[in-house]
């Protein structure tokens, strides 16, 4: 798998993978889902207890198609879709350190639009990833993408520290190697195909 030799193959971050005025379409998509399905949240068992998230959206789906030919032609890489996924965090959230399932062996999460209403214009709430034991921030701007290796970067975010009524919007799309291990088992997470609500 390609990645930057700069980051130990473990991620490589992508500007503008999402042009601007498709990230202002979703921002504002999800921020409307968000008040007229507010049941969508996570559990308590769940990364972000009480946050807005959503599995497979229609639309979330159609970036997850759109992506992946560019990010194979980044990776030099042929890539089978599994998911897409995306949340609202809200102040307060933390995204612990963790590493994702086998359905992720190729990440990308995208920064998609935000809001924060008590900070300056150098304030990013930014993944951060463990690189040989050193934690590094990866900031991003909106269309911005981390493409990283899910199964194997430990990964996270420190706590949203925000005023009410911030936010964050961030697309998470989820792929496999098509002539990896995972491939077969994890081809569209287990659906009959991109874009099937999952049972």
């Amino acid at each position: 798998m390609s990645f930057d030799k700069d980051t130990p193959e473990k991620y490589r971050i992508i500007k503008q993978l999402i042009p601007d005025d498709i990230c202002k379409v979703v921002e504002q998509y999800c921020l409307f889902k968000m008040l007229n399905e507010p049941d969508k949240v996570e559990s308590e068992m769940e990364q972000c207890p009480g946050t807005h998230s959503v599995h497979g959206d229609s639309l979330t789906e159609s970036l997850l198609l759109y992506a992946k030919p560019l990010i194979e032609n980044q990776l030099d890489l042929k890539l089978i879709p599994t998911y897409s996924y995306y949340r609202v965090y809200k102040p307060g959230d933390i995204l612990k350190t963790h590493t994702d399932r086998d359905a992720c062996q190729v990440s990308a999460t995208i920064t998609i639009g935000y809001r924060y209403n008590d900070k300056d214009d150098e304030y990013h709430w930014s993944l951060y990833g463990y690189v040989d034991g050193e934690k590094r921030y990866l900031n991003c701007e909106p269309g911005d993408a981390v493409i990283y290796k899910g199964c194997e970067l430990e990964h996270g975010r420190d706590r949203f520290d925000v005023d009410k009524y911030s936010y964050q919007v961030q697309v998470f799309l989820h792929y496999v190697a098509a002539d990896g291990p995972f491939a077969k088992k994890h081809k569209y997470d287990g659906r009959p195909g991109i874009g099937c609500i999952k049972k």
